[in-house]
């Protein structure tokens, strides 16, 4: 009798706790984000902000390689030669006192022949290194600010994705609040057809204008979940991951202020065009580099090589002998005559340089307009959202008023369809007036380069 209590009490057990675990399952944890917060998690995670990061390093490198090109370059050799028949040299015989006109074979050398030599070199003077040093340190510059403008951009996409889930999460609400209503609505009219005050027609009204609301609700909330998703992988979050938003669109927009449109523009401010001014000085570097290939080259040198000869295998003996051999030198190397190929180089360096040149006074004048339209749409957002705040308004007296005429029998239901309507439309106005000025401030903020 004890044995089935046991499994009886172990099931029950285990059936809490794999309950205890699906819940967990369905309902993880939430992390919870402001706009701020987002940002700067992104700026952590993502991918596209850490391999501007990786340029960074990359350019540290680049600059770490090109300055070695200039110090003390030290190599060592060694070698080993095993003469396995030496060479014969005829010499005439009469050098050792034999008959003139004849020749005695003899070979020089030994079989064995090893050698150890080191050997230094040490650039004095190359002007194209010495442009290309500049050039290296003028490259990380340009990758710093490549990742100041990768972090803007990403600043950029993370408040758009948030105000995304602002703006969906604000039309599932309103379209929830609506089908509450329009059901309760329903429901009301049902019982009054029921007991002969109102007609079929009345019913299948609110029925279709019931069914369209709570499509609207559906389809708010998927875009929900899509508008997080975006969030998430703009953050570098992960799409699996659980998160949740803190703050309102309201409080974002009580917030707001008209005075950004007075702030004066700075061109230098700008993330495109200071990249811009840094590869026109990457260009200029160019030019000086192809130029200084007309100057000579100085380096020196220093060799010491230590040889042994043996007729047997005996190197690692220490009664044998090893003769040293050291050099000093100098190389000057002056360019004479290149078939015009460096005359060519600097004439390509010359174009690429006033064509950068071109695209920074091109871009200054874009970004002046860009900041204009930029201005211009937002003063037209802030406007339409103020006229859609009013419309809000309005369209709740008139669904308030309507629906209280519908309850004491004074409307028809077809007139309460069109008020439910008019305020949905207003609702979904307001909405989307709300991120459309919270976008067009964000395009303005990046465009004067305060993101």
């Amino acid at each position: 009798m004890k044995l089935p209590a046991i499994l009886m009490s172990a099931m029950f057990v285990l059936t809490a706790f794999t309950a205890a675990a699906q819940t967990t399952a369905v309902e993880p944890k939430k992390t919870a984000f402001t706009l701020a917060e987002a940002q700067a998690y992104a700026m952590e995670k993502n991918l596209n902000v850490e391999n501007a990061r990786l340029d960074i390093e990359s350019a540290r490198q680049l600059i770490r390689e090109n300055v070695a090109l200039g110090l003390p370059q030290v190599s060592g050799d060694l070698s080993y030669t095993n003469n396995l028949q030496l060479m014969t040299t005829l010499i005439p015989a009469e050098f050792m006192g034999g008959e003139p006109g004849t020749y005695v074979p003899v070979k020089f050398g030994t079989q064995h022949n090893g050698s150890a030599s080191i050997i230094a070199n040490q650039m004095l003077f190359n002007g194209p290194w010495i442009a290309a040093l500049q050039g290296a340190s003028t490259y990380k510059d340009l990758m710093n600010k490549t990742l100041d403008k990768s972090e803007a951009d990403i600043k950029e996409a993370v408040a758009q994705s948030y105000y995304a889930i602002l703006l969906a999460e604000a039309g599932r609400d309103a379209f929830a609040k609506n089908l509450e209503s329009m059901n309760s609505r329903l429901e009301e009219t049902k019982v009054m057809y029921q007991t002969g005050f109102l007609e079929e027609t009345d019913v299948d009204q609110l029925q279709i204008a019931a069914s369209n609301i709570e499509n609207e609700y559906i389809a708010a909330k998927q875009m929900v979940d899509v508008s997080y998703r975006f969030l998430v992988y703009n953050m570098g979050y992960g799409l699996d991951s659980n998160i949740v938003i803190t703050e309102a669109l309201q409080e974002i927009i009580a917030g707001l202020t008209r005075d950004l449109i007075d702030q004066e523009f700075n061109v230098n401010k700008n993330y495109d065009y200071r990249i811009v001014v840094t590869q026109e000085k990457l260009a200029a570097i160019d030019l000086k580099r192809y130029k200084a290939e007309y100057l000579p080259t100085l380096t020196a040198y220093l060799s010491h090589q230590q040889m042994a000869m043996r007729n047997e295998f005996s190197f690692f003996n220490a009664q044998g002998d090893w003769y040293p051999a050291t050099m000093l030198g100098f190389n000057l190397s002056i360019p004479v005559f290149s078939s015009g190929q460096r005359k060519a180089r600097i004439g390509q360096a010359k174009i690429n340089l006033e064509k950068t040149q071109n695209s920074k006074k091109d871009l200054a004048n874009a970004l002046e307009l860009q900041v204009q339209q930029a201005g211009i749409d937002f003063r037209t957002a802030y406007q339409k959202y103020l006229n859609e705040r009013n419309n809000i308004e309005l369209a709740q007296k008139i669904y308030d008023r309507t629906s209280t005429k519908y309850q004491n029998g004074m409307v028809s239901s077809l007139e309460l369809t069109i008020a439910t309507e008019q305020l949905t439309g207003a609702q979904t106005g307001i909405i989307q007036a709300m991120v459309e000025l919270l976008n067009t401030k964000l395009r303005l903020d990046k465009a004067l380069g305060n993101i």
